[in-house]
């Protein structure tokens, strides 16, 4: 009976032991730093209005992780994933210290490729083209009054400096999160512009 009793210790302990509490582990998520310049944006500080900001995305499916000398075939690793998904937000200033974010219709948006909605922030699609290999975004955001605006990419993450691209494919593939910098941000993550 000893020796039963020993024997279920044991393996409870090796159960318990073995047991993954990191949750993107759980999950199947990973997140991998990537070459800058994945999404892009139109470096223009002076816009009029009825002028349209653009953020852009074309970015191979074989991306060079830091850190690493191979290519990632990030198509392959998450099960043929076919968007990429990431958010950013465009504020316009209202007094000396405060913003606030502006919505559009998403009919609104000057959607080129890929696809876009808006809300608290700009849900952007990158969509996987199979002709050239590239996720794809091309959307451009009206700007519809006049005032000073930032962008930024940080509304869904930690970062300031980085966008964050969350694959989106059946739960029992990997996950992917690619964090690759974002040009012509300050110190703070964002950029700034004037509409005349």
């Amino acid at each position: 009976m000893k020796k039963i009793t020993y024997l279920a210790l044991l393996f409870s302990t090796l159960f318990f032991i073995s047991c993954d509490t990191n949750d993107d582990g759980f999950y199947n998520n990973k997140i991998i730093d990537v070459n800058p310049g994945l999404v892009t944006f139109t470096n223009t500080t002076n816009y009029n209005v009825g002028d349209y900001l653009f953020v852009d995305a074309d970015f191979s499916r074989y991306q060079t992780e830091v850190g690493q000398t191979g290519l990632l075939d990030i198509y392959r690793t998450t099960g043929n994933a076919e968007i990429f998904a990431f958010s950013y937000v465009i504020e316009k200033q209202i007094s000396a210290t405060e913003w606030e974010t502006i919505f559009v219709d998403d009919s609104q948006l000057q959607i080129n490729k890929g696809d876009a909605s808006n809300g608290a922030y700009v849900y952007g699609l990158c969509e996987y083209n199979s002709a050239d290999e590239t996720y794809e975004y091309n959307v451009g955001f009206p700007l519809l009054s006049t005032g000073n605006y930032r962008l930024s990419f940080g509304y869904n993450s930690n970062s300031t400096k980085n966008v964050e691209l969350r694959s989106l494919n059946k739960p029992k593939d990997i996950k992917l999160n690619l964090n690759s910098a974002v040009a012509n941000l300050d110190n703070s993550g964002y950029f700034y512009f004037n509409v005349n």
